[in-house]
């Protein structure tokens, strides 16, 4: 699954750098911004030239869920779809004992049925405006020993940009490392219900052997409904429709979505001490947090009941900083950062550029020697914050400023968990010595779940199996694409040319767990489940006539 997975850690991890250089950047790489698209490469390489009308479309149709994850307006009567695992929390947090919601799933049939979400909100970006250059003036006029002044007059902007608008807020998001500033405006949805959500089995089917590989057979999708004023919102002028066909291979597809972070910018210094020190250490942290868990949840009914969700995260998040790990052990890709760092230098051809790469390494070294023989997580965290956010911002600035002076806007920044728009296209690709299929089918699942004899965790429920005859097998049910995602993009829509839903991003495969620090198109894959599928499950297995009515077209 592909939550954001520093969403605990993310105030303490080292946030250096923020752009991915052009020359090292492939054609269908990169987390971009919607007023930053590289409008030529979809131009030469995919025939395609977004409108402004398709990009405010596409805006608007496109909510974040702030526990954690993405989504999307699917139909004219405010309905929402995500991933049943950024669902998860929601439908944890309205279940009890007696009544639960996870493990059986949950559909609500009627208007009125669905459950509120608790404390459950959506944001839809309304309005992006460029402050670089106001932000810019006001920090240059701080004179206050604090620095402070500047933060103060930044957050009467926000509240103007937002004032006189009702749910409406505004947000100040820093860029390439505070090279650049945006104010993103939110109309934010409080009202949000459950309408359905299939049974955790099938959702995370497979459990953490099968999480972040592919193939997989996973109904990982969840659908809300949006209230206002007590009656589902009119969503018809920013919806996106299902396209009933689904991913075609080779098909362009586009992803909106809200990355949480990466930090793809760190110099090669950076991803070293990275490797050697605090990747290991929030490793070893994960697993001993996930077996305390294991223990408190084997032991004690109620706990496991309570912890569930928590064990889900952090087992998700063990498994994926694992994967960052054995990325940044990877020789060819670490010898692939370094010589990008010295390209940049070299094509900068000032000796700054160079002292300031010189710096950073040398201040990392002096964390290495401070924590390298006796590494302290807690402590190590402080310190790796402070020399990120001041000691090296001068060092950094220089950096980002080269990297602007060299590859100009054929960039896009680290990601911030704000809106963000991958492209790619539906393909397979190279596991060691065999080809992997761009999609999986229905026919597989079954497949594979009597392969295992219908055992745990690839059991299926019994209305899974009784109903099997009535199915279309070879209907499909998850497929990759190249598109660029990281933690927080769960829950995206898949979107084609039309701007229709071809699919749901639910995770990334076991090869792009380095996308944290870079993208390597060879293997690195976003897994959705296909509309093909959500559509043949919700139509025969839990018989969801009006919903599937209302994917379709209808009211």
């Amino acid at each position: 699954m592909h939550p954001i997975l520093t969403a605990k850690f993310a105030v303490a991890f080292v946030a250096l750098g923020a752009t991915f250089p052009a020359s090292m950047a492939r054609p269908d790489e990169g987390m971009w911004l919607f007023d930053g698209l590289p409008l030529q490469v979809l131009k030469e390489k995919h025939n395609f030239a977004p409108t402004k009308d398709w990009l405010d479309h596409v805006r608007l149709g496109s909510v974040r869920f702030d526990t954690g994850g993405s989504g999307s307006f699917v139909s004219p009567n405010g309905l929402v779809m995500t991933n049943h695992h950024v669902a998860l929390t929601t439908i944890q947090a309205v279940s009890t004992p007696e009544k639960d919601w996870v493990e059986p799933g949950f559909s609500a049939r009627l208007y009125g049925e669905e459950v509120p979400g608790k404390g459950l909100t959506l944001r839809q970006l309304v309005e992006i405006k460029d402050v670089t250059s106001e932000v810019v003036a006001l920090k240059a006029a701080d004179k206050t020993p604090e620095g402070n002044e500047w933060r103060e007059k930044v957050e009467g902007m926000t509240k103007a940009a937002a004032e006189g608008r009702k749910n409406h807020v505004a947000d100040l998001v820093t860029l390439y490392d505070g090279n650049q500033f945006r104010l993103y405006v939110y109309h934010v949805f409080e009202d949000v219900r459950l309408v359905f959500a299939p049974e955790k089995q099938v959702a995370f089917y497979g459990g953490d052997y099968d999480n972040f590989t592919y193939p997989r057979w996973c109904l990982d999708c969840a659908f809300f409904r949006v209230y206002e004023d007590g009656k589902p919102i009119d969503s018809s002028k920013f919806y996106f429709p299902f396209d009933a066909d689904g991913a075609a291979a080779d098909e362009l597809v586009f992803v909106s979505g809200h990355p949480g972070s990466t930090e793809r910018s760190l110099t090669h210094a950076e991803m070293e001490f990275q490797r050697d020190l605090p990747v290991p250490q929030i490793v070893k942290l994960l697993k001993n947090r996930v077996a305390a868990m294991k223990k408190a949840m084997d032991k004690d009914p109620k706990k496991a009941f309570e912890l569930r969700d928590q064990y889900f995260g952090a087992s998700n998040s063990l498994k994926a900083y694992e994967g960052h790990l054995v990325g940044l052990q990877t020789a060819e890709m670490m010898a692939k950062m370094k010589a990008r760092d010295e390209d940049l230098i070299a094509k900068s051809g000032k000796p700054e550029v160079k002292a300031a790469f010189d710096f950073i390494a040398a201040e990392v070294g002096k964390l290495r020697d401070k924590f390298g023989k006796k590494p302290n997580l807690q402590m190590m965290m402080p310190a790796i914050e402070e020399v990120s956010t001041k000691t090296c911002a001068e060092a950094k600035a220089t950096i980002n400023q080269a990297r602007f002076d060299v590859y100009g806007t054929a960039n896009y920044p680290d990601a911030t968990f704000t809106l963000r728009l991958a492209f790619g296209t539906v393909k397979g690709y190279e596991a060691g010595t065999t080809m992997v299929p761009p999609k999986t089918t229905l026919n597989g699942l079954f497949e594979r779940n009597q392969g295992f004899d219908n055992k745990h965790p690839f059991d299926l429920p019994k209305q899974w199996t009784d109903k099997k005859a009535k199915l279309n097998l070879d209907t499909p049910y998850n497929f990759v694409c190249t598109a660029d995602i990281i933690g927080g993009n769960s829950g995206s829509p898949i979107l084609d040319r039309d701007a229709k839903v071809v699919g749901l991003v639910f995770d990334g495969n076991i090869e792009s767990l380095p996308g944290n620090y870079w993208f390597d198109e060879r293997v690195n894959r976003c897994v959705g489940v296909h509309t093909a599928g959500m559509l043949e499950s919700l139509r025969v297995i839990y018989e969801e006539a009006a919903l599937v009515q209302e994917l379709s077209g209808g009211k």
